[in-house]
């Protein structure tokens, strides 16, 4: 007996319209979300008389002046490193402090925890710029000032309560029959943490490291206010020396922020998976 033949899926004249008009409305929400960084990259390229002629044109030559310039100045390099250190060192901190506390909150059981959380929680309503002069006194007279922990110390501290909760989410919506079977094996606390629940919980601890990461490297409030010396100044205050009083040279502007979203844009890409992924199951159903 032959196999019947497969029927033609038809598609109707207004399912095509929809499809089409789909598409295009995705097309345009593309081009409007990433023409300003495609701008900010060919812009780099272009003569500061190019930029002022017409800032939309592309270059009229692929001009490499400005990056030659901003690299060897000598202090944009120090910025760079200054900014990967400062931004290394408080994500290992904040994914430390978060992991454990937000294993806590998920799975051990004691008294006020939920009221623990809750005030945990109250600092995600704080906003920092309110903090500025309490933090900036507290820091002098700790003798803080104008070093890399005057920095590393409030970002790991006002990211922690939003890292917690995005891991006591995920750890959560973990089954508890793995930490039973691990207990029954002689496995106890501390192991399970190592072995089974930081093991599984990849997508959580991709998130709050790429989300931690973006938001320590963009920030200037505390840099520029907690520093005084280009020793440890980061790539956001190092771009204000771009800036002059009666002239700004905006070649070399987009230069150096062109060359501070290459290690946003490489580490999104390689996990922007691992983002929706993280976010879905640790924020949404926690």
């Amino acid at each position: 007996m032959a196999p019947p033949a497969k029927r033609k899926r038809t598609l109707s004249a207004p399912a095509i319209f929809r499809g089409t008009a789909l598409y295009v409305f995705l097309f345009i929400c593309l081009f409007v979300f990433a023409f300003p960084l495609v701008w900010l990259f060919y812009s780099s390229f272009k003569t500061q008389p190019e930029i002022f002629e017409n800032a939309f044109a592309l270059p009229k030559q692929l001009n490499i002046a400005n990056y030659l310039h901003i690299w060897g100045s000598g202090s944009f390099g120090r910025y760079y490193l200054n900014s990967i250190l400062v931004s290394t060192v408080s994500v290992a901190g904040i994914l430390a402090l978060s992991t454990m506390a937000g294993y806590v909150f998920a799975r051990v059981r004691f008294r006020y925890r939920e009221v623990l959380f809750t005030v945990l929680l109250a600092g995600m309503m704080i906003p920092s710029q309110v903090t500025l002069i309490p933090n900036f006194i507290l820091l002098r007279n700790v003798n803080l000032l104008d070093s890399y922990a005057a920095m590393i110390l409030p970002y790991i501290a006002f990211q922690i309560p939003v890292s917690v909760f995005i891991m006591r989410g995920f750890f959560k919506e973990l089954p508890v029959e793995m930490e039973d079977a691990a207990y029954m094996d002689g496995c106890g606390k501390k192991g399970i943490f190592f072995r089974i629940m930081l093991p599984l919980s990849k997508p959580a601890l991709s998130t709050i490291t790429i989300y931690n990461f973006f938001t320590v490297w963009n920030e200037l409030i505390f840099a520029l206010t907690f520093t005084n010396s280009q020793k440890y100044r980061t790539i956001p205050v190092g771009i204000m020396d771009f800036v002059g009083q009666f002239e700004t040279d905006y070649g070399y502007i987009f230069a150096a922020l062109a060359s501070a979203s290459i290690p946003l844009l490489i580490v999104y890409f390689f996990a922007q998976k691992q983002i929706i992924k993280g976010l879905t199951a640790g924020a949404v159903k926690g």
